[in-house]
């Protein structure tokens, strides 16, 4: 069994243009940016938990690439429900790159995307809604609709 090495930090980009930030608010790499400069340090299931994406890594590589923001990334070992210990990868921004971005006006920008993205959340039952009818013109069902299968 390979077991990664918990100190193995790399950068993610130059920290060229920093203190640059997604143009809406409202995205989900913008919320992604914005708990990352609250000193939270994110994994895919974290994203996925807390931001509603499954797109950690493709939100991470932009920031950097498109942001300059030098995202830090480490390798964690976790256990799984079956048994196994995988290798996720955690991000997070260096202590004085949040320091410095707090101190540059960030926190106003990070309460405009949490506002904005608590407002979007207020709608997940009309979007439940939206998507089960366009299933249902799809001709599919929504898998809570399935009846449970069982073993034979």
């Amino acid at each position: 069994m390979k077991t990664p090495a918990a100190t193995k930090v790399t950068a993610s980009a130059q920290n060229t243009r920093i203190f640059a930030y997604p143009k809406r608010p409202g995205s989900v790499c913008a919320e992604v940016l914005a708990r990352l400069l609250s000193g939270e340090v994110m994994t895919a299931a974290d994203a996925l938990d807390g931001a509603s994406t499954m797109r950690a890594a493709a939100h991470v590589h932009y920031l950097a690439s498109e942001y300059g923001w030098p995202i830090e990334r480490e390798d964690r070992a976790v256990g799984c429900l079956d048994g196994r210990v995988a290798t996720v990868a955690a991000y997070k921004l260096p202590a004085d790159c949040i320091r410095a971005a707090i101190a540059a006006g960030a926190g106003d920008w990070i309460e405009e995307v949490m506002t904005a993205r608590a407002a979007g959340r207020a709608k997940t039952g009309d979007a439940h809604h939206r998507a089960a009818a366009i299933n249902r013109v799809r001709g599919e069902l929504d898998w809570r609709d399935q009846p449970a299968r069982m073993a034979v």
